[in-house]
């Protein structure tokens, strides 16, 4: 699988920043509550890049292009839960402060894209949060209060999906942090100035094979696996990223300009 180096985009000063208000604000907020959706194990979600998330669910409709006669555009919107790497934009690394042990931040995200069933293209935007447990809840409990929020938009590519049948995908934009919790309330306030960080991301669709290495239709039962960029290389779908029992679509993003999967292969 190729490697991308993570390198933060946008104003240093607004991202120090953004990383010693997180910290305090995280710091403060944990006096009360245990911070369940950083426990160590989660490092293992992470794919090796910035930020891994994952599509929980999705809803996908059908429907002409109001743009272009005959062409039918394939709409989803989907719930994404994952995490973030200590050290990152959406997981300061001032957030060890309060939790020394942790080696990720949870991140929750609901994305809407619009893609051409001719092209594979098409613009994707939805907003995110970063989370931690909140007060009162029990150390298990999904991590469900944001200390960091904003936007993310830019574009799909999923020519190689659509087009060639290969499952794997490509995003490119901006995430955009707007809010940012009160170290003295733990209530989300605007920033004076958003923070932009430009970033590039890999689709990863599950899929499953038979005994003598066709694509199959999955039960549920038969094992999953993910595509490397190599386009050879099978990675077994884990027990962490099912939902309810179903493989999911896996998004890796890095933060910074990288060449994408869809790029390297459009070379060959």
């Amino acid at each position: 699988m190729i490697r991308h180096e993570c390198s933060s985009k946008g104003d240093p000063d607004m991202v120090k920043q953004l990383g010693i208000v997180a910290g305090l604000a995280v710091s403060r907020m944990l006096a009360d509550a245990s911070y369940a959706g950083d426990r160590e194990e989660q490092a293992d979600s992470l794919g090796g890049t910035g930020v891994t998330l994952y599509e929980i669910s999705e809803r996908v409709t059908f429907d002409p292009d109001p743009s272009s006669a005959g062409v039918i555009r394939r709409n989803a919107t989907s719930p994404l839960q994952g995490f973030a790497e200590v050290g990152t934009p959406l997981c300061p690394s001032e957030l060890l402060i309060s939790g020394p042990r942790m080696k990720s931040c949870t991140v929750i995200a609901t994305g809407a894209d619009s893609v051409s069933t001719v092209t594979g293209m098409g613009p994707v935007s939805g907003t995110f949060d970063v989370v931690i447990n909140a007060p009162g809840n029990s150390s298990v409990h999904v991590p469900d209060l944001p200390v960091i929020s904003g936007t993310f938009s830019g574009n799909v590519d999923l020519s190689l999906a659509v087009l060639y049948h290969v499952p794997l995908g490509c995003i490119e934009g901006n995430f955009t942090i707007t809010q940012m919790a009160d170290p003295a309330t733990g209530m989300l306030g605007s920033l004076p100035q958003p923070v932009v960080l430009p970033f590039t991301g890999t689709f990863r669709m599950p899929f499953a094979i038979d005994t003598h290495a066709r694509r199959a239709r999955s039960d549920r039962q038969r094992a999953a696996f993910y595509l490397a960029d190599d386009l050879e290389t099978l990675s077994l779908v884990r027990p962490t990223e099912l939902s309810v029992g179903f493989p999911t679509v896996r998004l890796e993003v890095t933060f910074g300009s990288t060449a994408s999967i869809c790029q390297i292969s459009g070379r060959r």
